[in-house]
């Protein structure tokens, strides 16, 4: 007999037994919440999620809890006024349940029919007590599993979201939910239902409450992700040192979709924000229209144990000869709970002195707030222009070549050809005008910046442009059109500052 019916035969056998003594002891007196206060001795191992609500129809095995792919599965009983089901819940015990198909019992025991199941995973928050069986449950289950001995990344991946493959480097991820709306989510080119694959980018230890503990950052991408256009998902798990194991603390695996080409970002710091507090700086770079940009992004974790997004800034060099770089650090202030944010751009011509810029972030009114902030570098492009501005851009005369007419300057797009991934880039790398006019829109694109007053609106409007091109455009004709609207639109925010 299998190790199933072995089990369903035990409860039918018990339940037959322990139905008629409850009836004999209380029928009809007490069926608030679908008789769920029923004995404890009624199911044998098994464990009730709640007192009252919908949660006491619910009952649990907190001994035989297994894992299957990137899931948890739960062997779940619900009881009503005529009896019980049996089934199975399926959840990644962070936000979504799906439980299969069962066995609903009289009251005598008996099977009655069919306990009917979903379809797919659900939000646990969707079906009456399945998000308190999920954090019920799952506290269990996660409280039995440990990182045994010296903390490693592959184990902590495996536990986390599934399957590691060591050539790889990577967990495979096959039951992610990624909130709908959490920013940048369409430029992670991800595809509901199909998998994830999790890396550890970076890990700290820290000391918090007298206890070691020991933060994982994880960057995850769909299967063949990484475009120019294409963000990673930011994930933070933190784990605590129990005798000689690792055992999960807290996981949040949606903490942001951001970065280019895949990646979330290439350098990570984990640092005190304040008296018991502290802080994830995530910093990167990008090059965009032949220029870079360097980013700094801030996550404070608060008492709950969550990360919220604090600070994000950034800058664009004046020229394609240019260089930034970026530093965060906290440095404590008037309010030891929250440090002040210093931000510190670099920028670097050869042959020219550096220049530094600070911004300077305080916390006032629940938020961070910026109160200085040093203007860049007015005289530092390469061919000498005053204030890094190319006066034809300024007048609206035209600092890009015609359509069709190749720059004698631009060998190449703003990009790496070697990581085109999208039929878009693939096209423009192929193609001389094309590359050239990449490079032309880099000019217009950071007048347009500098001068708009909605900075938050132009931004999103620039990745909603981005994303069309690398979605819509598969042909030549389609992309010679992009260029064309988005030089005809950024001249006029560039000469208007509005963005429309």
């Amino acid at each position: 007999m299998s190790r199933l019916a072995a089990r369903n035969r035990r409860l039918v056998l018990y339940g037959v037994t322990v139905a008629i003594a409850t009836c004999v002891a209380g029928c009809g007196k007490d069926e608030e919440a679908g008789g769920s206060k029923v004995a404890e001795k009624r199911f044998p191992g098994y464990q009730q999620v709640g007192s009252s609500g919908d949660a006491a129809q619910l009952w649990f095995n907190p001994s035989d809890i297994s894992r299957n792919g990137s899931s948890y599965v739960i062997h779940t009983l619900k009881t009503f006024p005529d009896g019980y089901a049996r089934f199975d819940v399926a959840t990644n015990c962070r936000d979504v349940t799906k439980h299969l198909v069962g066995t609903q019992y009289r009251s005598d025991g008996t099977a009655d029919k069919d306990y009917p199941g979903n379809d797919a995973p659900v939000s646990a928050k969707s079906e009456p007590g399945m998000a308190e069986l999920m954090s019920t449950a799952c506290g269990v289950a996660m409280a039995s599993r440990a990182i045994q001995g010296e903390f490693n990344v592959p184990a902590a991946l495996e536990l986390l979201y599934g399957p590691y493959d060591a050539q790889l480097k990577a967990a495979t991820w096959d039951d992610a939910s990624v909130p709908s709306d959490l920013p940048w989510r369409d430029n992670l080119m991800w595809t509901p239902g199909k998998p994830l694959a999790v890396t550890g980018v970076a890990s700290f230890v820290f000391s918090e409450g007298g206890q070691q503990k020991k933060v994982l950052v994880t960057n995850a991408v769909p299967d063949g992700g990484g475009c120019h256009a294409c963000t990673g998902l930011l994930g933070v798990a933190i784990f605590k040192q129990e005798g000689n194991a690792w055992k999960l603390d807290s996981s949040q695996p949606y903490v942001a979709s951001m970065g280019a080409m895949g990646s979330v970002g290439g350098d990570f710091d984990w640092t005190p924000a304040g008296d018991d507090k502290y802080a994830l700086v995530v910093t990167g770079g990008d090059m965009h229209q032949g220029y870079q940009t360097a980013y700094t992004t801030v996550f404070v974790r608060g008492k709950d144990g969550k990360f919220v997004q604090v600070v994000d800034d950034a800058d664009t060099g004046a020229s394609d000869t240019e260089t930034v770089d970026v530093k965060t650090n906290f440095v404590k202030g008037k309010d030891p709970a929250h440090y002040d944010i210093k931000i510190v751009f670099l920028y670097s011509v050869p042959g020219k002195a550096a220049y530094v810029a600070d911004h300077i972030y305080q916390f006032s009114g629940g938020k961070y707030v910026l109160v200085r902030k040093d203007d860049p570098p007015k005289v530092i492009a390469a061919n000498g222009a005053a204030d890094g501005v190319n006066s034809a851009v300024a007048s609206g005369t035209g600092a890009y070549p015609a359509p069709g007419v190749p720059s004698q300057a631009a060998a190449s797009p703003s990009f790496d050809c070697q990581k085109a991934r999208s039929d878009a880039e693939r096209l423009i790398c192929s193609d001389p005008d094309l590359a050239s006019q990449d490079v032309a829109l880099s000019n217009l694109f950071l007048q347009a910046k500098a001068a708009v007053t909605d900075k938050a609106g132009f931004r999103e409007r620039v990745r909603q442009q981005w994303n069309y091109r690398e979605s819509a455009c598969h042909d030549r004709d389609c992309l010679a059109r992009w260029y064309a609207a988005q030089r005809a639109y950024l001249s006029q925010v560039a000469q208007t500052g509005r963005l429309d």
